[in-house]
C-alpha cells in the first residue's frame, strides 16, 4: 500500500544520528545518502518498500512538522517499543509518550511515540495478539492525517484512495474520523482525524506519503480525483526518469495541503 515517506530536516548530520539508531531497532539500515540533494534513505535489508527519506525540503526552504501526521511503525516485541523510545531520546529526540499499553486503542496494543529533533512524530506499536497484514503492514501499522473538516477529508480520501483499491473501513468510520485500508486485512491502515491537541492541522514542508498504484492510469485517475474532489495540484501525473526509468507518479494536496504521491513503477501503460 505505502511506497515511501519523507520527513523534512534543517540539520542533515543530526537527522542521521537520530535516524540511524532509531531505524536500526526496527530492522531498518541506512542504505543512501546523498550530500548534494540532502537526503538519507532507510530500508529493510531486502529494501523492499516502504522506503523512508529524509530530507531538506525540495523548495529550499525551512523544514517544518505537520500538526495532524505521524508515522506509526510495527515493532516486533514490546522490548523493541521500549528500546525504540531509548534510542530516540538519547540522539536529540523528545518524549511524546513513554511505552506502554494503550487499552483505550485496543487491549493488546503496547505503543511509544516520540519525535526526533526537527519535530516529525513518530511511533512504535507491537500488536501482542497479531494482526492480518496486507501489503506493508508487516513494517507499517498506520499513519495519520489531521483534518480540518471531516465531511471534505472524508470526500476527498475516499474518492482518491478507491482509484488506488484503499478502501473506507466501516468499524474505523465514526463521527470524527475516517479509517483507510486494504480490503480483509487489519494492517496498514491511513486515519484521518483531529489533531490529538486539538490544534489545527497543518502540512509540513518536507513532508509527504506516497502510495503503491497498480497501473499508470491509476495514477492518472489519482491526480483527477484530487483535483475534483477539493485538493490541487502539486505535480501531474508523467514519468519521473531521474528517480528511475519506469517512475511514473503524480503529486497532490489534499484539502489542508498534506503532500501525498501515486507512483507505479511498471514499465507497461496497462499493467
Amino acid at each position: 500500500m505505502f511506497s515511501h515517506f519523507t520527513l523534512g530536516t534543517n540539520d542533515l548530520e543530526r537527522a542521521q544520528a537520530f535516524y540511524t539508531a532509531v531505524m536500526e531497532v526496527l530492522g531498518q539500515s541506512l542504505v543512501h545518502t546523498d550530500s548534494d540533494s540532502a537526503y538519507l534513505m532507510f530500508a529493510p535489508p531486502d529494501r523492499r518498500h516502504p522506503h523512508l527519506f529524509v530530507c531538506r525540503p525540495f523548495d529550499g526552504l525551512p523544514a517544518t512538522w505537520s500538526n495532524g501526521f505521524h508515522i506509526a511503525y510495527r515493532a516486533p516485541d514490546t522490548v523493541s517499543v521500549e528500546r525504540f523510545f531509548e534510542a530516540a531520546l538519547s540522539r536529540g529526540g523528545y518524549d511524546e509518550g513513554a511505552p506502554g499499553l494503550r487499552p483505550q486503542y485496543e487491549n493488546d496494543y503496547y505503543g511509544a511515540y516520540v519525535r526526533d529533533p526537527d519535530g516529525n512524530k513518530l511511533q512504535a506499536v507491537c500488536y501482542t495478539g497479531g494482526r492480518r497484514t496486507g501489503a506493508t503492514g508487516d513494517i507499517i501499522s498506520h499513519i495519520t492525517i489531521g483534518l480540518a473538516d471531516l465531511a471534505r477529508e472524508r470526500a476527498f480520501y475516499t474518492a482518491v484512495f478507491a482509484e488506488l483499491g484503499i478502501l473506507e473501513l466501516p468499524a474505523e468510520g465514526d463521527d470524527e474520523s475516517s479509517g483507510y485500508g486494504l480490503a480483509g486485512f487489519e494492517l496498514p491502515v491511513v486515519y484521518v482525524q483531529p489533531t490529538f491537541d486539538g490544534r489545527p492541522p497543518t502540512w509540513g514542508n518536507g513532508t509527504h506519503a506516497a502510495f503503491a498504484a497498480a497501473s499508470r492510469d491509476a495514477v492518472d485517475r489519482f491526480h483527477a480525483a484530487a483535483v475534483a474532489n477539493g485538493g490541487f495540484s502539486d505535480g501531474p501525473p508523467g514519468l519521473r526518469p531521474g528517480y528511475s526509468p519506469n517512475y511514473y507518479a503524480a503529486y497532490v494536496r489534499d484539502p489542508v495541503g498534506n503532500k501525498l504521491q501515486a507512483v507505479c513503477r511498471r514499465s507497461n501503460k496497462a499493467c
